[in-house]
C-alpha cells in the first residue's frame, strides 16, 4: 500500500489524521519540498519530513490540531544543531487535519429512522441503519444511508462500530430500545460522542432503573440524551427526526441546546423524584 492509498484507507475507515507537508525548503535543509508524513491520533507516523527534532515537533503540533479540530496551520522551522540534524536550512511546513464525516448509527429503520437518515446525511453524517427486520434495514429503503445492518439487537455487543460514533435508538419496541442502549453502554471502548434514546420519561425511567439494578453505572446513564431530541412541540415522525437532527448537529459543534428534552425530563430525575 503506497502513501496515498494509506491516506484513502484512513478516510474510508473514518479515522481522523493530519497531513504534514514540507513547503519551500532551502537547499541545505534535510527535508525536501513536498516531503510528507501522516499522523494519526494514536501517534502513529507514516512517511517522513526529514527526521530529527523538527519532525518530532511537527508530530506534536499535528496531534494538538487533531485534538482541537484545527483545520490548517503553517509553521516556519529552522533545522539547526539543537534539532540533532546539524546541516542547517529552513522550511515552511503545512499541517492539514482531515476529519472524516462522523458515523451515525440509527437503531430502528421505521418512520423516524427513515426521515432522520435523510436529514442527517444532508448535515454531514455517514449513516448506518440497524434493524432486526430485513425490510427495515436496507439502503434502498433509506435514501442517504451508507450501510444497512439486519441483525438481532442482542448482537450489538459483538458488532464492529467505529470509535466516537453517534448512536440514535428509535426501535419499534421497548425491548429493542433497551437491548440497544445496554449494548452500547456496555462498550465503553467505543467512547460514543452521542447516545440518544426515544421514549417518554416514564417509560425510560423504568428502563434506566432496571439497567442500574443490573450494574449499569448511573453516570453512564446520565450522559444519555433521553428523551431524545429537542422540544419543538411537534410529534410527527418528520418533526421528531428534525428535532433529533438538530441535537446531533449541536453536539457535533460542541453546543448545548436549552430546549433539549433530556434537560427537562431526564428519566433519572423521574427515578429520584419517585
Amino acid at each position: 500500500m503506497n502513501f496515498y492509498e494509506y491516506l484513502a484507507s484512513l478516510e474510508a475507515a473514518g479515522t481522523p489524521f493530519a497531513l504534514v507537508t514540507i513547503l519551500n525548503a532551502s537547499h541545505n535543509a534535510p527535508a525536501r519540498t513536498s516531503f510528507k508524513m501522516c499522523v494519526t491520533e494514536d501517534k502513529k507516523i507514516v512517511g517522513s519530513i526529514g527526521g530529527g527534532g523538527v519532525e518530532y515537533k511537527m508530530r506534536n503540533e499535528a496531534l494538538e490540531m487533531l485534538r482541537t479540530h484545527e483545520p490548517i496551520r503553517i509553521c516556519h522551522e529552522d533545522f539547526n544543531d539543537k534539532d540533532g540534524v546539524g546541516c542547517g536550512g529552513n522550511a515552511d511546513i503545512l499541517i492539514e487535519t482531515i476529519i472524516p464525516r462522523p458515523t451515525l448509527v440509527i437503531f430502528g429503520g421505521g418512520h423516524i429512522g427513515t426521515a432522520l437518515t435523510r436529514y442527517a446525511n444532508d448535515v454531514g453524517f455517514n449513516v448506518t441503519v440497524y434493524d432486526d427486520r430485513p425490510d427495515y434495514s436496507t439502503i434502498e429503503g433509506h435514501p442517504g444511508a451508507m450501510h444497512g445492518i439486519c441483525a438481532p439487537y442482542e448482537d450489538i455487543p459483538n458488532t464492529p462500530f467505529p470509535k466516537h460514533a453517534y448512536f440514535v435508538i428509535v426501535t419499534h419496541q421497548h425491548t429493542g430500545d433497551r437491548a440497544c442502549l445496554e449494548g452500547i453502554l456496555r462498550r465503553p471502548e467505543l467512547e460514543p460522542r452521542y447516545v440518544g434514546c426515544i421514549g417518554s420519561s416514564v417509560k425510560l425511567s423504568h428502563i434506566f432503573k432496571a439497567m442500574m439494578d443490573e450494574g449499569i453505572a448511573r453516570e453512564d446513564l446520565a450522559k444519555v440524551h433521553a428523551p431524545i431530541g429537542i422540544d419543538t412541540g411537534g410529534n410527527s415522525a418528520t418533526e421528531v427526526a428534525i428535532s433529533i437532527c438538530a441535537q446531533l448537529t449541536a453536539v457535533a459543534h460542541n453546543k448545548v441546546m436549552a430546549d433539549a428534552m433530556s434537560a427537562k425530563k431526564h428519566p433519572l430525575n423521574a427515578i429520584e423524584n419517585g
